[in-house]
């Protein structure tokens, strides 16, 4: 999968239809839903992806946004401290998204945008995924957590110009620490920077096509 479709199946993600946007290019379609968080799983062709939606900006999915707002680090089943927002926001869905993958074969790979992007970046750990492509994808854990991250998945960042918020969050309080201490939080995986400007998945849509067109030069992925 390369990254041009992963972000297309990561845009997915948002919309209401998108069993019939998914069935258009070509994917199977099973929703898995949380309280607040979404995902879906599809296959085609001996591949099967797994899109994490990011933050809602409509409806009762709006409330999604409340697990950006959790920064504490926290323990959680692999290396580091995590993002407790996100680690929490995740398991909504995790249990869900294992059931479907039981019987998958081939390739899988897991995308998402913005905290879509953090989830699937966690949930390839639990779930051995193979391969992540993470779009403007914010901070998901300390130094610890970064160092530590499997080194058999594959996991490439992708940034547009001038997205403030990948770049967030900048650190957070270790949870039940004594005394009181804030640690900073890392990055992970290879960033691939884009020529368009937005937080948005079509402005990061539009990035990856302007680089495969040449106007910047497109990174292998």
């Amino acid at each position: 999968m390369n990254a041009l479709e992963a972000a297309i199946c990561a845009k997915i993600a948002y919309e209401p239809y998108g069993a019939a946007r998914a069935a258009r290019f070509g994917y199977s379609y099973r929703a898995v839903r949380g309280r607040d968080h979404f995902a879906w799983i599809g296959r085609k062709e001996g591949i099967t992806v797994v899109a994490f939606r990011g933050t809602a900006l409509f409806g009762r999915e709006l409330r999604s946004y409340r697990s950006n707002l959790s920064t504490d680090l926290i323990p959680w089943t692999g290396a580091g401290l995590v993002h407790e927002g996100y680690y929490q926001g995740l398991w909504q869905v995790l249990a869900g998204v294992r059931r479907e993958l039981r019987t998958a074969g081939g390739e899988i790979v897991f995308t998402g945008h913005s905290m879509g992007a953090a989830l699937a970046t966690l949930a390839a750990v639990l779930l051995e995924a193979e391969r992540v492509h993470a779009f403007a994808s914010p901070r998901r854990g300390n130094r610890e957590f970064a160092e530590g991250y499997s080194r058999d998945i594959r996991v490439t960042r992708y940034v547009n110009r001038c997205d403030v918020l990948a770049r967030l969050p900048i650190s957070g309080d270790v949870q039940g620490s004594e005394p009181p201490r804030r640690e900073r939080y890392c990055h992970i995986g290879r960033t691939v920077r884009l020529p368009a400007i937005g937080h948005s998945i079509s402005a990061y849509i539009e990035g990856i096509q302007m680089r495969r067109r040449g106007e910047y030069q497109f990174q292998p992925v």
